[in-house]
């Protein structure tokens, strides 16, 4: 005999996603951590737009685009400044970990490779910071 699904797990709610049936860190869905809401409907519980069969979409008009600050430190990546000693080796490391495409003319330069890993933290929903070394007297 075969088991029923478990009502009590078909019914948690995954917060990346906001699909029923399997938690947070079960969710196979890339997503970043937090995206600004695209329609006011979205700043209602899904269990209340289900109880109140809400099916409207009201876009949202924002005056700014979306800027750095809105994304949480978790989404912070701190790399390498290629112009420090070093640096650049890290930051090609870094390249290679993530396997970050850069565009090579002859050969990379340092600027194409911040560019590319801008580009990538972008697309990812990451906010990008070169680590700045500290002067020692």
């Amino acid at each position: 005999m075969k088991h029923l699904k478990c009502p009590i797990g078909a019914s948690i709610l995954c917060r990346l996603c906001n699909n029923r049936g399997h938690l947070r860190t079960e969710c196979t869905e890339n997503r970043v951590q937090w995206e600004r809401p695209t329609h006011l409907e979205e700043l209602i519980p899904p269990h209340l737009r289900h109880q109140f069969d809400i099916q409207t979409y009201t876009p949202i008009d924002y005056k700014e685009p979306r800027n750095e600050r809105e994304l949480n430190d978790i989404n912070l990546v701190v790399i390498p400044d290629p112009y420090a000693k070093g640096g650049y080796d890290e930051l090609k490391a870094f390249i290679d970990r993530n396997k970050i495409k850069v565009e090579k003319v002859t050969k990379e330069s340092r600027d194409k490779c911040l560019e590319a890993v801008y580009n990538w933290g972008i697309q990812r929903g990451l906010r990008i910071e070169k680590q700045i070394p500290i002067p020692t007297a």
